[in-house]
């Protein structure tokens, strides 16, 4: 039984936990297999964030831990910097080995992890639980629960784990039910977005649910605790639509009056899922990401347009609260294309659109593609965005941003974008 210490950096938005569900979910699993596990979180973007100070907590707690500590990190886009610095102070204490996952290492193609974390010792694609509590038990084989160790030929395989069985953070008391709960029914995503690092390429699995007996457990859980506000997690929270009604149902049944913010997809919406939202405070949010053809073949991403406006009809008619989301910086897209994106929705009287900058993640179709675009990505900044194409110009990114900062998502700035556009209504 090892010491384990997980190192959490996480970027957090107003409400968020201190400790991201995902690292929870790790710690749960390791607790629940004997193992004494430490989490040491903060957040990047949080102000007087002291990159120094943190590396001295983590490598403080694993010179504590003694020799035979193992130190888990989460690789993300916004943590990279940190990341580096950690591995070599943490690799500097004799014994103490290092485990890198998250998705800069989940999407990261086969031999290349040694040269961007070179003194870590093993390396997790996947789901991290099961390979965490496998790597503090015993000595796994290269390839199981995701694992790649350092050295060995990287077979680039991503872990595939029961999710039914893995127990709540919720539950337990890793992660305290706050006012503000993130929430997940299930991992993965059946599209193949071209901008999207929840895409699994390679796992036979594409959509992995959490046990049943879990989420109800969860739920009444958080009914007991009125829970305020509930963000679920799921990339697309009706992909299986018959479970999506039942968990509805459980949730009503359970009393629950948390504000549910539910991602879905127009496409997949029905009479029976519009049904099962009755008496709940649900908000339904939808990324559409665009409304021109050339922009959502280019990014993989197609819209069935009558659909979605015969979605929206609908839930305008049940008085059902919804956004939708769109992207500015897509493949083809110009400030003209873009505007009309926005002026669609409006003109449909989309309560609430939100647009937020195109970024280009490891691993993506348009990560690797950025050359066939012409993708120019922003200097110095954390979340490199990109700001310029084959299509768009700096000056045409810049009126993007106005736009986009524009729709504030209330009533009177939709009402006032409208007019702007020239839109009725």
């Amino acid at each position: 039984m090892r010491h384990v210490i997980l190192a959490s950096l996480d970027w957090i938005r107003p409400g968020d936990p201190r400790t991201g569900l995902g690292t929870a979910s790790i710690a749960s699993s390791l607790r629940a297999a004997g193992h004494e596990t430490v989490i040491i979180a903060d957040a990047v973007n949080r102000a007087g964030f002291d990159p120094n100070a943190y590396i001295r907590r983590v490598v403080d707690a694993a010179r504590a831990g003694g020799p035979s500590t193992l130190v888990g990190i989460g690789a993300f886009v916004w943590n990279e910097p940190e990341v580096v610095r950690l591995i070599p102070a943490v690799k500097a204490l004799p014994g103490v080995r290092v485990v890198i996952g998250g998705p800069q290492v989940s999407f990261a193609g086969a031999g290349l992890l040694e040269s961007l974390y070179p003194q870590a010792d093993f390396f997790v694609r996947g789901n991290g639980e099961g390979a965490l509590v496998s790597l503090a038990t015993v000595e796994p084989a290269e390839g199981a629960f995701g694992l790649h160790t350092a050295g060995a030929n990287d077979r680039a395989v991503k872990a595939d784990i029961n999710l039914g069985s893995l127990p709540s953070p919720h539950l337990d008391g890793t992660l305290p039910i706050g006012e503000f709960v993130r929430w997940e029914t299930q991992r993965g995503c059946p599209y193949a977005c071209s901008f999207c690092q929840h895409r699994e390429p390679g796992v036979r699995l594409i959509r992995r649910e959490l046990g049943g007996d879990r989420l109800r457990a969860e739920i009444a859980a958080f009914a007991a605790a009125r829970v305020r506000r509930i963000a679920v997690l799921d990339p697309i929270f009706h992909v299986n639509r018959d479970r999506a009604v039942e968990l509805l149902y459980e949730a009503a049944s359970a009393g629950l009056q948390s504000e549910l913010s539910l991602q879905c997809r127009f496409e997949l919406v029905n009479d029976a899922f519009l049904d099962a939202l009755r008496g709940l405070n649900a908000v339904l949010e939808f990324g559409l990401q665009t409304t021109n053809e050339a922009e959502s073949k280019a990014i993989d991403r197609p819209n069935n347009m009558n659909k979605v406006s015969n979605v929206i009809d609908q839930l305008h008619a049940r008085g059902i609260p919804f956004e939708v989301s769109l992207i500015y910086g897509l493949p083809r897209q110009t400030l003209a294309t873009f505007r009309e994106s926005v002026t669609w929705c409006l003109e449909h009287r989309v309560p609430r659109v939100r647009a937020w900058p195109l970024m280009l993640l490891r691993g993506t179709p348009l990560h690797a593609e950025r050359g066939r675009w012409g993708f120019v990505e922003s200097v110095g900044e954390r979340i490199p965005i990109v700001v310029a194409s084959g299509t768009f110009s700096v000056e045409d990114h810049a009126e993007m941003v106005v736009l986009a900062t524009s729709l504030e998502g209330t009533a009177l700035c939709a009402r006032r974008m409208r007019r702007s556009l020239n839109v009725p209504g």
